[in-house]
Order: C-alpha cells, then structure tokens, then sequence
C-alpha cells in the first residue's frame, strides 16, 4: 500500500473534468506528478494548467480509451517520461439512458467501448509494468453503485457491474503482490456526465434518438437528475476518500453509504428467489460418510459422503483434500523434529498460512483428545483468504513416530459451525 504520495506518479483517464479532475487536483497537492488523459483537448489543456499552478509536473495526453492502441501509447509515453506509474485511475466514463428495446447496437459499442474496454486496456498496458517494480504501486477502477445495486440504463449498468467484477478477480490475482487495487462505487458526484456525454454520443453515428414527444416526456426526469447531480458530493472530497483506500489498502470505495440497503435489497431478492424456485432447504437427519484410510502411520476419517475427494498435492505433503462448496477439508503429513512440542504446531500453522494469507487471528489452541484416546491439539485459526473473503478453519494436531499428522477444515467465516470439529475429531489411529 502507498503511504507516501509526495514524488509518485498518477495516470488518471477521464482527468479533464468530473471525478478524473478531482483526483489530478487531490493527488498533485500531496505533490504527485500527473498523467492526465482526456479526448477532451480543451478541457484537458485546462486541467493541465490548474495542475502546473499547484506546481507539480504534469503531462496531457489526448487519448480515447476505448481505442486501445491510443491506451498502449498513453502507457508508453508515461513510462517514457517518468520512468515508473504508481497509481493508475481507469476513470474515463459516459452516462446514456434509454430502454433496451429501443437502444441500437451502436449504443452498447459506445458506452462499453469506453466504460469497460477503457478499464480492460488500462489493466492491459500498465499492470505488467507495476508488478515489475519494486515500488508499492495501485490501481484504481472507477464503477458505480449502478454496478452493485439495480440499475436503469441497461449499457451503463452492465459496464459498471463488469468493472466491478474484473477489479474482485484482479484484486484476488494481486493478492500479496506490489499492486493494490481498489475499485469505486460513486453514488450522487457534482460533475458534467450528462452533458458530456450528451456532446460526445453527437460524435457516435447510429446512436438512437429520441423523439421530440420521448424527449419532452424525458425532460423533467433529466433536469432532476441533474439537480440531485448538483447537489452531490464535490469530486475533491470523493479523492479524498480515495486517498484513504489506497492508504489503507480498501478494496471498495463505497462513498455514499446510503446506498448500502439498496445492495442488501438486491441481494434479499437473490435470496428469496431462490427459496420461492426451490424450496426451504430442509437440514439433513441423517449424514452419510466415507471413510479415509492411511497405511503409515496407520489411521483413518470418517467424513461426509457429500465431500468430494481430489487428488492431493505432494508438494505440500497432503494426502487427502476433499471438498464442497466454500469448505476444504485436507490431511498432510510433515515429518518433525523430536524437540518439537504439540502445543507449538499451530505456530507453524500460522508459518504455512502467511504465505497466501493476511489478517491472520489463532482463535483458541487447547489440548484434546480423539475418540481412541490419541493426545491432539486443537486450533481455530481466522484469517483473509485472497484479499476477499474472511475464511475460518479448525485443526486437529497428533505427533507420531516423529510425524505430523494434521486435519484441516477451512470454509467461509459465515458457513463456519460446530460440526467442523466432528469432523475433524473423527481422526482414529490404529494402535
């Protein structure tokens, strides 16, 4: 994560006006030097110049960023003046509306081409470059929360979902890496996206247009939006909330929390979906298993038949994985030191979990015993799988013959429950 912003280099698509010029201005005050890209010449030499006043150095780049040639030569010209990107905005967007039925091909062309291939190419051409550097570097990838709650522009919708999709995988491949990344879910910002986007779609041929009666029918609803636009956050106190996730290494940039129950509303609607096609899910009386059993040293475990065995990794000294949706269930065998004392393993559990992991908490280590009387070691470990998800896991410990024996469950903190240490406890050595 960046903590220090003074000197570093900032390319922000979309960097003319709106949010894009927010952040030029937030990011050059803490003395950043500036990359701003726009296919705006005017409004770019603008910003530019309100730029060099704050006294950094900036450079303008005309570029359209749904063209990706144009977005290759915006990485090569920043690279080649300034040796190295730190922060990379992909902030560029339009806004237009209108119902599915209506809108032509050329309509989903536009406003993809530019809101989500825009994102695409930034990734493309820059992301390489910053895992090659040693420096902490960011990426920012601005959606909406028309991108995580229902939306009512079908081109615009799809492209933000989209951006929040990519930025999640993206952020799971960066995970321990030099590069964080963050993606932004702007609710109600003072900017000029509608009639930006009204001046630019003049340019786009094939476009649909609406009647004069759809325009008139339209137009109390366009001039609100307008006015609650008018009224929203300033861009500079919407970079400042940036500033902080990229300080901070947050994920999303949710800025107007209200919106926050029209996500869970999204999300209830999934839900009783799914109960009203398929029923209540009625819990299982009864469980049947299968059995697990390993000849040196001599044991077995018993577990749910529902879990599907896979084919271990040797490399990591499994010699069983199993799975089902959200849990992992393993056995490795490690040979150990005869110095070493069973109340200790989960330290090495914390050892191996830092390789992949972060935020890691033992919830509790405690001596047990199995059902044949074997001593064992149980640890509940917390812990964030990926930069994603919070994962909780319980492990069952037994040294023998100077082995390690060692089972595992780990699923998603919510599916977590008390038949996980059954599971686990059903470890039976043959003495």
């Amino acid at each position: 994560m960046i903590k220090e912003f003074e000197g570093k280099v900032a390319v922000i698509t979309g960097g003319a006006s709106g949010i894009g010029r927010g952040l030029a201005h937030t990011f050059a005050k803490r003395g950043m030097k500036i990359v701003l890209a726009d296919i705006d010449k005017d409004a770019l030499d603008i910003v530019s110049q309100e730029i060099k006043d704050i006294g950094v150095e900036v450079m303008s780049v005309i570029t359209d960023v749904s063209d990706r040639e144009q977005v290759a030569h915006l990485a090569d010209v920043s690279y080649e003046r300034f040796g190295q990107v730190n922060i990379l905005c992909n902030n560029a967007g339009v806004g237009r509306g209108g119902f599915i039925s209506l809108l032509t091909l050329e309509n989903w062309d536009w406003v993809l081409g530019v809101n989500l291939f825009g994102v695409i190419y930034g990734i493309q051409f820059f992301l390489n470059r910053m895992l090659k550097c040693k420096e902490p570097c960011h990426i920012v990838n601005t959606s909406s929360v028309a991108g995580i709650m229902p939306g009512d522009a079908g081109p615009y919708s799809a492209s933000k979902y989209a951006v929040v999709s990519i930025s999640e995988i993206l952020d799971r491949e960066c995970f321990r890496t030099n590069v964080g990344i963050s993606v932004v879910c702007p609710g109600y910002v003072n900017t000029n996206i509608l009639k930006n986007s009204e001046i630019l779609s003049l340019t786009q041929p094939g476009l649909f247009q609406p009647t004069p009666e759809m325009i008139k029918f339209s137009g109390p609803a366009l001039e609100n939006y307008e006015t609650v636009l008018k009224l929203g956050m300033e861009p500079e106190v919407m970079a400042e909330q940036v500033i902080k996730a990229i300080e901070n290494d947050i994920f999303y940039v949710v800025t107007h929390p209200e919106f926050i129950p029209l996500v869970k509303a999204r999300f209830e609607r999934i839900y009783n979906d799914t109960i009203n096609l398929h029923g209540e899910i009625e819990e299982k009386k009864e469980i049947k298993t299968k059995v697990f059993t390993n000849e040196s040293p001599a044991f077995s475990l018993t577990y749910p038949e529902n879990f599907i065995a896979l084919k271990p990794n040797p490399i990591t000294k499994q010699v069983f994985i199993a799975t089902i949706l959200g849990c992992s269930l393993t056995i490795t065998i490690k040979k150990i030191s005869p110095k070493r004392r069973l109340e200790e393993a989960v330290n090495k559990i914390v050892l191996i979990l830092k390789r992949t992991v972060n935020e890691i908490r033992i919830i509790s280590n405690k001596p047990t015993t199995l059902r044949d009387g074997t001593p064992a070691y149980e640890s509940i470990i917390e812990f964030k799988s990926a930069g994603n998800y919070k994962l909780k896991s319980i492990h069952i410990s037994v040294f023998k013959d100077e082995k390690w024996i060692r089972v595992s469950l780990s699923a998603i903190a919510s599916y977590y429950n008390d038949n996980f240490k059954k599971i686990v406890s059903n470890l039976e050595f043959n003495h």
